[in-house]
């Protein structure tokens, strides 16, 4: 049985996968849809992800009972790398039910425009975890209305913090480094607890598209668009309230650089 805060926000994203799917097969392929076997939202009780390899764009994750070395809590990381990534990939997390009408609107709208290449996904964490662990990378109408599916399931399954832990620790974070425990590590020396704002707002920029933003930091130094870039997660940082005026201050003059990739 549905809970009462999940059946409007579950029927319209039914009926929103329902129009995707129309749109792009007809009747023929939400039947199809229907009878297809979904991906089982639920081992994610007793097993946790591991990323084993990749194949072109596509991280192939398997699952396992025994705790990866560098999983971590939420509250072994930073809050400020927290409000960060939050900031960055999905401001609305905690008030949504898996998706944003709205955003999977305007990216419609976006991608049926004549002429346009670079796709919008307008997609949640919980989306994008979904389509991580359990959905090809394809980018069609009928993979988006599965992914929409199956988000609203694994809210229904699991709690917020839960999915937030479960994205940060499979997170690619460049070439080999998954888990933001690899990427603090890895790029500040340092355990997630101990990331500085400054720190936060790196691994934020570089989360949308880390293979090509890993080009935006060479020797210690961030280009002209990465600076940019995090300069505005710390101004709304601090905006929000998530870092003092001296912290805001202190990050914005600050040295503290990812080491060379």
């Amino acid at each position: 049985m549905i809970h009462a805060r999940f059946r409007y926000p579950t029927l319209i994203a039914v009926a929103i996968a329902a129009t995707l799917l129309a749109a792009y097969e007809g009747a023929r392929g939400i039947g199809h849809a229907y009878r297809h076997v979904f991906p089982d939202v639920s081992v994610l009780k007793t097993e946790y992800p591991v990323a084993v390899k990749k194949e072109g764009p596509r991280i192939i994750y398997k699952f396992q009972k025994k705790r990866p070395a560098h999983w971590v809590s939420l509250n072994q990381v930073s809050k400020q790398a927290v409000a960060a990534i939050l900031m960055s990939e999905d401001s609305g997390f905690f008030q949504h039910h898996g998706y944003e009408p709205e955003a999977i609107k305007a990216a419609i709208e976006h991608n049926t425009k004549p002429g346009v290449k670079v796709k919008r996904g307008g997609s949640t964490i919980t989306q994008q975890l979904v389509k991580n662990l359990f959905l090809s990378p394809e980018k069609t109408l009928t993979r988006k209305a599965r992914e929409l599916l199956l988000a609203v399931e694994l809210e229904r399954k699991f709690p917020k913090r839960k999915i937030l832990e479960t994205y940060i620790n499979i997170a690619e974070w460049g070439p080999g480094v998954y888990g933001i425990d690899e990427a603090s590590r890895r790029y500040f020396h340092k355990a997630p607890a101990d990331l500085s704002a400054r720190d936060a707002a790196v691994l934020a920029f570089m989360l949308p598209n880390p293979i090509k933003y890993q080009n935006s930091i060479r020797d210690g130094e961030l280009s002209d668009f990465a600076q940019k870039r995090v300069e505005t997660i710390l101004e709304r940082l601090w905006k929000t309230g998530h870092i003092s005026d001296e912290e805001y201050s202190s990050a914005d003059r600050g040295d503290e650089l990812p080491s060379s990739l």
